[in-house]
């Protein structure tokens, strides 16, 4: 009566336990930089980025002065969501200081590239006589950027413009991009990527429901829309946090993730849309705990005469 005893009540926890165990390994998870339990409210920010250089001219100013507004705590609290178009822009300003049709007036002349040379070419603009190829792009590339700095009545077609000279044109505007550059640089650990930028090690932003994981298992935190569900699941790449206000379905003891985008309509706006927000940079040093079974490879007939015996 003992051995049917026991033998149910084996049977009955190895079910449950294995229930437990696959519940527990699809939720709970161990942060590397050892985040506190508790709740985590993700705003993504979402600004109008514009298409036009002048507008793009006007937003990284008025960018600029909104954020050198705040300390660096606040900084820390915005998670900007990141177009394939600001993308481009916001990558070619880290690495080189220049964005849109500056790179093509700031390269060394010999390293144009076909498409550049055209673009170049379609500025009917005078240039010195006899000049030659080089010369001429040369020229051209100086009056895009007078033009782009809303000084082309400077330009002088019979004068035979050098690199330094569009060095010294634009320094200026470097001089200016200083502490956009450097806020940029502040905020790009919580930049979260629309799906259609590779980014790996990021976080991204998924909008397609039926999204295929396996392409992205470089992303160990995915964003994903949703209409009915909120919180998160653990796969076994990827921290997926729900962004919407469903139901809540995926939480744990231990943590609450929560996300919204919040769009704005104005640069104003970032200071008291980014109030209270978590950082998505606290989610990216994620593994899942490591559970350890001990086996036995005592078999079951003489595990039950061992435990008779006693």
């Amino acid at each position: 009566m003992k051995k049917i005893i026991l033998l149910f009540s084996l049977i009955t926890l190895v079910g449950c336990s294995e229930f437990s165990n696959r519940k527990d390994q699809s939720q709970n998870i161990v942060f590397q930089n050892a985040i506190p339990q508790g709740k985590y409210d993700f705003k993504i920010i979402s600004l109008p980025y514009p298409n036009t250089y002048s507008k793009k001219i006007s937003f990284y100013n008025e960018f600029n002065k909104n954020i050198s507004q705040l300390n660096e705590n606040q900084k820390n609290k915005i998670n900007l969501l990141i177009s394939k178009e600001m993308n481009k822009d916001f990558s070619s300003l880290l690495t080189t200081g220049w964005f849109d049709k500056e790179v093509i007036g700031m390269k060394v002349v010999e390293d144009l590239n076909s498409q550049e040379i055209e673009y170049l070419n379609t500025l009917n603009i005078p240039t010195p006589t006899n000049a030659g190829n080089l010369q001429e792009l040369l020229n051209k590339q100086y009056y895009l950027l007078l033009h782009l700095t809303n000084n082309s009545e400077m330009y002088n077609p019979e004068f035979l413009y050098t690199e330094l000279d569009k060095s010294l044109l634009m320094e200026e505007v470097l001089l200016d991009r200083k502490t956009l550059i450097e806020n940029l640089n502040k905020l790009k650990k919580n930049f979260v990527y629309e799906s259609s930028i590779k980014q790996n090690n990021s976080p991204m932003y998924i909008t397609n429901p039926n999204f295929n994981v396996n392409n992205f298992s470089e992303n160990p935190v995915l964003f994903l829309k949703s209409n009915t569900d909120s919180g998160f699941e653990v796969l076994s790449k990827n921290l997926i946090i729900f962004v919407g206000n469903g139901k809540e379905l995926h939480s744990n003891e231990d943590y609450q993730f929560l996300s919204n985008i919040v769009a704005l309509n104005s640069l104003d706006e970032i200071k008291s849309a980014s109030k209270d927000s978590s950082q998505v940079s606290s989610l990216l040093t994620w593994k899942r705990k490591q559970w350890k079974t001990k086996i036995s490879h005592e078999s079951l007939e003489n595990q039950f005469s061992t435990w008779e015996d006693k």
